[in-house]
């Protein structure tokens, strides 16, 4: 991520395995005993991450079952709804149940220390964490009809935001963060520059020096076309930013040629893997020059589909490896 050379570069999966891609690998030689994405990461002989996905919910909190539907609609129910977000201890936030949180941070503290394993924290974000409140629809109306509210989830957000990061670096500072957005779809973002400058940016403008202070690579994780965001976020110091899903256009080439300096993970076009081994040389063959540039981690730019064989994925592995040496020459 520093652009610096190195002797290959990082073989990772980022995002977890869809169970229905892990469901079929088991029956296609996958040792069954293999459940946790870190014993299968392990066995396929990927890199080591850790990563802490850190969301501003107590364990009681009373999610909607209804699939983009929330628990608030105005200043009311968002003040009722408080008691249920914003542990105090973001570590019984992570492991509610689990006494042993602490401890298995501190440990992958020392693993970092060795070089043997990365630490990334995900937090949500400013676009993110209201909608979820909200719900969808009503989210996307309260930019307009329920900006109090919004500032308030925000403004609470980020202190909540700001605590978990100074407890967590007590312990152990983490490589890198992703803020979860998803804030861009398939025909780009989901606001204006107008409404991300109200609602978003003036928080951002509070974490990000929090970050530098620490030094953690600051990144925006965002489904989605985000070639039109990426200025809005770096201008606020974000540096980096992934899956950038080919099939909604995204092209890391040329994103990079608009963006030098912009870090990205991700990018590699998922629907051509079911293809072969041809197609997906071709594939590495694209992104070659870029892996060549640095600040950039290849990998599937979200979680392998299930049309994708077993045997498919270790050639993929093994196309991998092969490009991360040549990359790094």
């Amino acid at each position: 991520m520093s652009f610096k050379p190195v002797n290959r570069l990082p073989m990772i999966e980022w995002a977890p395995w869809w169970h229905l891609t892990i469901a079929r690998w088991k029956e296609e030689g996958l040792p069954r005993e293999l459940n946790e994405d870190w014993e299968i990461r392990n066995y396929l002989g990927l890199d080591m991450y850790r990563q802490f996905s850190i969301g501003p919910r107590k364990a009681i909190f009373p999610e909607n079952k209804e699939y983009g539907k929330g628990i608030v609609s105005d200043m009311d129910s968002y003040v009722q709804a408080r008691k249920y977000l914003y542990p105090e201890d973001v570590f019984e936030d992570l492991y509610p149940k689990d006494a042993l949180g602490r401890k298995a941070i501190e440990k992958m503290a020392v693993q970092q220390k060795q070089g043997d394993i990365v630490v990334w924290i995900t937090l949500e974000g400013f676009f993110w964490f209201p909608r979820t409140l909200f719900g969808i629809e009503k989210h996307l109306y309260a930019f307009y009809d329920k900006q109090e509210v919004m500032h308030a989830m925000n403004q609470d957000l980020l202190k909540y935001n700001l605590r978990v990061l100074d407890q967590f670096c007590k312990i152990c500072k983490p490589d890198f963060m992703t803020f979860a957005e998803d804030m861009s779809y398939n025909n780009g973002t989901m606001i204006s520059k107008s409404l991300f400058d109200e609602f978003i940016k003036p928080y951002y403008q509070q974490i990000i020096p929090r970050l530098k202070e620490y030094d953690i690579i600051p990144f925006v994780d965002s489904d989605g076309n985000i070639e039109g965001i990426v200025s809005w976020f770096t201008e606020l110091g974000v540096e980096g930013f992934l899956p950038l899903e080919r099939q909604a256009g995204v092209d890391i080439v040329e994103l990079r040629k608009r963006h030098p300096r912009l870090k990205m993970i991700g990018g590699y076009d998922k629907m051509i893997m079911s293809k072969g081994k041809p197609e997906m040389k071709s594939e590495f063959e694209r992104i070659l020059s870029v892996m060549k540039q640095g600040g950039y981690i290849p990998s599937v730019d979200h979680q392998t589909p299930p049309g994708v064989s077993f045997e498919n994925y270790r050639v993929y592995l093994q196309l991998l490896r092969e490009y991360s040496v040549r990359a790094a020459k």
